[in-house]
């Protein structure tokens, strides 16, 4: 036995301790169990600190339980009864003993790459101590609270952090589109099918363009794509969506209050939205979303309605959406979404001028697209030839100048009295030409009189062209003229006029470039009635589709 002294030192820590301190207990891990036996549960007593030497040992080794089945190592030594609880009533999670240092250190020396096993813990949901609220059951049962539509959740990102900022050149119109527009949606099921298929339509339109040929230099494939059968499981998708929204906005139009302002107003905006890109898709018909038209459930979305002729019926539906706001206007002014509503150009100061006053060149200093340089030179020389044409035919078929002069004009708004009458095309044509000068002479003035210094960039100009409200001319249409663009019977040239007219209409929509569905989608269209109005063989006509075809082709040229 070595001596007292060298005992000591061997035990005394190279820190050392002063007189009156206590060295720091450290606590012994053991494991918690809660399946052991009932006979060992029972007699889980604490042992008493006055027992001694080995029967403190013996007692302290008889009274665990190792949990072995069927009987357990303490009541095989104390011969008891030994009888487990089900294995499906078990509290827990039977855990294996934890390995000694000893059985470790022996593990990591036969298995260095092994890492040590480790407890598998459950996953438990948070309980919260509150009280069980009855929820709404949702309208229909796929809407269900229990599942989720990861397409829809999908196309909802997509129009906030990509649609949306698109929908105009606003910055306070842009915050409504991307914020309350889908708060609102959010508490109105319709009005969220609504957003969806506008958010489809944009990423189906959006998606890398085929590679289908084409000679037309002016052609965007990435508009008029064929659809894949991708595309075409995305865009019944989106229909299907469309047509739900449809359905529930006239259904709440039935029980519709004052509460309901926001939601019917928002579900009309973005319904005219649908309307105007609806016309990026070639094979798209939407004429049977409109209620008296075609059937949805026969419609073939392969097949289009009226093979090479324009479509014309998305003006029914965005001129539909006027008499909600009408219903609702002072409500809608004090409201979140007024900002939609506000249209500081939109007024008839150029009126105050003598339009040959205004020069047809662009400002000195600007920074005019060739688009709009092209537009300010060619605007009023149009309008004069197509009103001398429109005055001929009308001569031709026996209606006299003052005649055409002391027609009433009509009111624009959808289903008003004073409408024209559809047996006389001359005087519709005459009121939409009214349209035409009246949408021309607010973009010639905007431009003719925007600041010098500093310069306005392209961008800059089509947000004051935007605020002029030049894409709200559908509802001043009156529906002679529309009915002239839809008519059953054979075309002729009245027809063929009614189609330049609205090629005219067209283009302030292909100047605005920056907002998806128009720009391009427009100048596609202007060539699409080109192409039909120079099947009727008429000189006069493609004449004057000229100066809008020039124009399409300029604005599609751009990057």
């Amino acid at each position: 036995m070595p001596p007292l002294a060298s005992r000591q030192s061997s035990n005394t820590p190279s820190t050392p301790i002063l007189r009156g301190q206590t060295r720091p207990k450290r606590r012994i891990g053991h494991t918690k169990s809660r399946n052991g036996c009932y006979t060992c549960k029972n007699r889980r007593v604490k042992v008493s600190q006055s027992f001694l030497g080995v029967f403190l040992l013996t007692a302290h080794s008889t009274r665990q339980c190792d949990e072995e089945r069927p009987i357990c190592g303490a009541c095989s030594i104390r011969e008891d009864q030994c009888t487990y609880p089900p294995l499906q009533d078990a509290r827990g999670i039977t855990r294996r003993r934890a390995p000694s240092r000893r059985d470790r250190t022996s593990h990591e020396e036969t298995n260095p790459g092994n890492p040590p096993s480790e407890h598998t813990m459950p996953m438990r949901p948070l309980n919260f101590n509150v009280s069980r609220v009855r929820t709404p059951q949702p309208e229909h049962e796929h809407e269900s609270r229990g599942c989720l539509n990861m397409h829809d959740l999908n196309l909802l990102q997509h129009f906030i952090l990509y649609t949306a900022p698109k929908l105009s050149l606003n910055p306070r119109k842009v915050l409504v589109w991307t914020r309350i527009i889908p708060d609102i949606a959010a508490k109105n099921a319709f009005l969220m099918h609504l957003l969806l298929a506008l958010a489809g339509l944009h990423l189906l339109t959006n998606h890398e363009p085929a590679n289908v040929p084409s000679t037309d230099p002016s052609f965007d494939e990435s508009i008029h794509s064929v659809p894949t059968d991708l595309d075409a499981i995305e865009l019944h998708s989106l229909v299907e969506h469309h047509q739900k929204g449809l359905q529930g906005l006239q259904e709440k139009l039935a029980t519709a209050d004052e509460s309901d302002a926001e939601a019917l107003f928002a579900g009309s905006m973005l319904i005219a939205g649908f309307a105007f890109a609806s016309l990026r898709i070639e094979t798209f018909d939407i004429s049977y979303q409109i209620p008296g038209t075609v059937d949805g459930a026969n419609h073939d979305l392969s097949t289009p309605s009226l093979v090479g002729r324009p479509q014309v019926h998305w003006l029914q539906l965005v001129r539909g959406t006027v008499s909600i706001v009408q219903q609702s206007w002072r409500t809608l002014r004090l409201g979140r979404l007024r900002p939609l509503l506000l249209y500081r150009n939109a007024n008839d100061d150029w009126k105050l001028y003598d339009p040959d006053s205004l020069p047809s060149t662009s400002p000195p200093g600007s920074n005019l697209s060739a688009g709009l340089s092209a537009f300010l030179q060619g605007a009023r020389p149009a309008i004069s030839s197509l009103k001398g044409l429109v005055k001929s035919m009308a001569k031709a078929n026996g209606v006299s100048e003052d005649g055409l002069h002391s027609s009433p004009i009509a009111d624009p708004s959808p289903g008003a009295t004073g409408e024209i009458p559809t047996e006389q095309p001359p005087l519709a044509q005459e009121q939409a030409i009214d349209v035409i000068e009246q949408i021309y002479m607010r973009i010639i003035y905007l431009l003719q009189l925007q600041p010098i210094e500093p310069s306005l960039s392209n961008h800059e100009i089509q947000a004051e062209l935007g605020e002029a409200a030049i894409t709200s001319w559908p509802h001043m249409l009156s529906e002679a003229f529309i009915s002239t663009l839809d008519s059953d019977d054979d075309v002729g040239l009245a027809t063929g006029l009614s189609f330049a007219i609205l090629a005219h209409l067209y283009l302030p929509l292909a100047l605005l470039d920056d907002i998806w569905f128009l720009g391009k989608t427009f100048c596609t269209e202007i060539l699409k009635i080109n192409a039909f109005v120079d099947r009727l063989g008429s000189p006069e006509l493609s004449e004057r589709m000229e100066w809008p075809v020039s124009i399409a082709r300029l604005q599609g040229e751009k990057v």
